[in-house]
């Protein structure tokens, strides 16, 4: 099945496209059966008991205001990478209707274990020369409140405000810890937490061109594409 699925995104997109998945078989089954290569992914464990100090304020946002965020990231993501030509490089972030999906997801989740609905999607910093925000969603299996995007301010207290936005809303979610996907050196220096290597869901990308040098810049997670 994967084989044919391979084939068949070749001839739709021409050789142009790429395909990403997360595999729980490990790293080697989806490149033998498709040629979606592996790629080391990491991740940083947060408890719900998590205190960070000397944090600026941040304010919850909403799936309404999120949008806005997510353009303004589209936005500074392309401005990023122009000028960078020696490499393919691959960005994903939620788009809003998948954070959409997210939401109710969420809202069912919650129905069934007769907890409160949730409202709130991620938080944002804002200060007249910087900005910030983070995305999450809950997978109460894992008891996890696991982060869909994060931008990361470039203040410290800014940056801190949304790890403890995070931390606060998954203890009221009944969630005993905060999963960040394929963290920054930085991220990894402020939270104070040693990134671990992934286990289970390791990345694994399908690129059709003819280029080697690809890099899959900042491997979030979006279990649904």
């Amino acid at each position: 099945m994967m084989q044919l699925l391979s084939k068949r995104i070749r001839e739709t997109t021409g050789g142009k496209g790429f395909s990403v998945l997360y595999s729980d078989v490990g790293p080697k089954f989806y490149q033998q059966n498709g040629g979606w290569k592996s790629v080391v992914g990491t991740e940083i464990i947060l408890p719900n008991t998590t205190m960070f100090v000397d944090t600026f304020p941040v304010e919850n946002l909403n799936i309404e205001e999120a949008e806005s965020r997510i353009n303004e990231d589209v936005q500074c993501l392309k401005n990023e990478f122009v000028g960078h030509a020696e490499k393919t490089t691959l960005q994903l972030i939620p788009q809003h209707a998948e954070l959409e999906w997210a939401t109710v997801r969420d809202q069912e989740a919650t129905k069934h274990l007769n907890l409160q609905v949730p409202e709130s999607v991620g938080a944002k910093f804002s200060s007249p020369d910087d900005w910030g925000y983070i995305l999450w969603f809950r997978e109460y299996k894992e008891s996890s409140l696991t982060v869909l995007r994060l931008r990361e301010p470039s203040n410290d207290g800014g940056l801190r405000g949304l790890f403890q936005a995070a931390v606060d809303e998954a203890k009221r979610s009944g969630l005993s810890k905060v999963t960040i996907w394929a963290p920054s050196p930085r991220t990894e220096k402020v939270t104070g937490v040693e990134r671990v290597t992934r286990k289970t869901a390791i990345p694994a990308l399908l690129y059709l061109g003819e280029e080697e040098n690809v890099a899959w810049h900042s491997i979030e997670k979006l279990g649904w594409c």
